[in-house]
């Protein structure tokens, strides 16, 4: 069952379809969230079975398996598709979701959170899951890169690297803020090569050597980096960063002012608002790059061509944020 086939069934309101009767499926990573992920599919799938709605919570035994579970729960049931995990598992139901034109719900089990976060959803699993019932869908804006979705960000370079490096280490040491605070530190103390770019930001060309491009999507991450792009983000454009080619002493600082939420008057970051940014690597022979996509490392096929898509994500929000909008 589809979105436009339910419809009929459900209440309508000016943001959107409201719930109802449309059937929930939960697709959930088994390696998520604190590591008791039987305890936390439990609670789930109480709140989910006291609403009386037709519910199913279906766990990935592997993050792999994901998009083709949530691609058998969409032509199986239809109607709400929910992602229960982080934001890797949150981007894979997520893209399946809007592939088949249908409602995305989430049950944030991640470090930070931010999509969720920025949305109103509430953090525990029990009070997200009764979200999912209660709840209104409502458009939100989303990234995309070469047809690939971001709820969050997207980065090339060393905040890609610091990502790959920071996923080893949590699975090592544990999912905590921490453990992802001493990765980076660690990281960031190595050295690192800078990329040889051409940026086409809205039609304007700008070659630089930088270390890393970040593109933000998420309001709420900005602004905790001390960033005037959220405002950027929240009116439906992308955050553009590009951090020059400096030394370990300098990296510690910058991360250190993000940190302290003290970014906007770094000296040696590039700052910009864009509705699409085109990017083509100079003097490399290869024609792909890797890309960070909500965590997610992605090989893509150059150039890179990042967008703002407002709209582009049916969301199952609470009513209260949604009356808020």
């Amino acid at each position: 069952m589809s979105l436009r086939s339910t419809e009929a069934l459900v209440a309508t309101s000016p943001s959107g379809v409201r719930l109802h009767d449309l059937p929930i499926t939960v697709i959930m990573n088994a390696a998520s969230g604190s590591g008791h992920a039987p305890t936390e599919r439990s609670v789930i799938e109480e709140v989910l079975g006291q609403s009386g709605r037709d519910a199913q919570v279906w766990t990935a035994p592997h993050p792999r398996e994901l998009p083709a579970l949530a691609e058998l729960a969409a032509d199986s049931r239809g109607g709400i598709l929910a992602g229960a995990g982080g934001d890797g598992t949150l981007n894979a139901v997520a893209s399946v979701a809007r592939a088949h034109d249908l409602p995305f719900g989430l049950i944030p089990l991640g470090t930070f959170n931010y999509f969720a976060r920025q949305l109103g959803i509430p953090l525990p699993p029990a009070a997200a899951a009764s979200n999912l019932v209660e709840g209104a869908i409502r458009p939100v804006a989303i990234g995309d890169v070469n047809g690939h979705l971001f709820l969050n960000n997207a980065s090339i370079g060393l905040y890609r690297r610091l990502l790959e490096r920071r996923e080893i280490d949590k699975r090592r040491f544990g999912r905590s803020r921490a453990v992802a605070l001493l990765s980076g530190i660690a990281f960031l103390l190595r050295e690192h090569r800078p990329y040889q770019l051409v940026l086409n930001i809205d039609k304007k060309q700008v070659k630089l050597s930088t270390l890393t491009v970040f593109f933000g999507r998420n309001a709420l991450q900005m602004e905790q980096l001390g960033l005037d792009e959220a405002l950027c983000v929240a009116r439906g454009e992308l955050a553009v960063l590009a951090l020059r080619d400096v030394g370990r002493a300098e990296l510690l600082r910058l991360a250190l002012r993000g940190a302290l939420a003290r970014l906007e008057t770094a000296e040696n970051l590039q700052q910009g608002c864009a509705s699409e940014v085109r990017v083509e690597r100079i003097g490399a022979e290869s024609r792909r790059l890797r890309v960070a996509i909500d965590g997610e490392s992605v090989l893509c096929r150059l150039p890179l061509v990042v967008r703002s898509i407002p709209d582009g994500l049916k969301v199952v929000t609470p009513i209260a944020t949604e009356a808020q909008d």
